[in-house]
């Protein structure tokens, strides 16, 4: 198992005991906040992370490409985007991460109740920008998985899962993939 931000990420396909509950909840999924005022370094993430803007406006580049981000934008990247944050000049904008397991991420899409035919790891990130009724329920949501992962000390646990599968259901009715006709 690797080991990142006091969170264990295990291997894809796992054993058995991984996927019990004798130990405790074992699907991670972190969130938390953070004031972005000038570029970032470069970084990538095991997993999948979702980012959500939630304020101002500037750009993310993503394996050297550049994708404008405002108010509303989410995004869904996997453990292959290398990316960079850039905020307008001047600004600061607030970026919410949401990171999990890509067992988890396989868990969620193995619920009966999702349809996963939108949603795919492609090579260029996943987005969509977000308006009134949906903006406001993923601020809210974001703001529920921010204090849950405080709660639980980082290290995740059955609420943060659930938020996160909501918050994965409003990408998917808010996702328009634009290389698709």
């Amino acid at each position: 198992m690797s080991k990142k931000g006091n969170v264990f990420y295990p291997p894809l396909f796992s054993g058995a005991d991984y996927y019990s509950k004798k130990d405790g909840f074992r699907f991670p999924v972190t969130t938390y906040r953070k004031n972005v005022s000038k570029p970032t370094v470069l970084k990538n993430y095991n997993g999948i992370t979702f980012f959500y803007f939630r304020n101002n406006a500037g750009k993310i580049i993503v394996n050297s490409i550049e994708y404008p981000v405002q108010r509303g934008t989410l995004m869904l990247l996997g453990a292959y985007h290398y990316f960079q944050i850039v905020p307008d000049e001047g600004k600061t904008i607030e970026v919410i991460k949401c990171r999990l397991s890509y067992d988890a991420f396989l868990y969620m899409s193995a619920n009966p109740y999702y349809s996963f035919s939108e949603i795919t790891l492609a090579r260029i990130p996943l987005s969509s920008t977000l308006e009134g009724s949906m903006l406001e329920r993923t601020e809210s949501l974001l703001d529920r998985l921010i204090r849950a992962t405080i709660r639980h000390n980082k290290k995740g646990g059955e609420t943060e899962f659930l938020l996160c599968m909501r918050l994965l259901g409003i990408f998917q009715h808010t996702h328009v993939d634009k290389n698709r006709k």
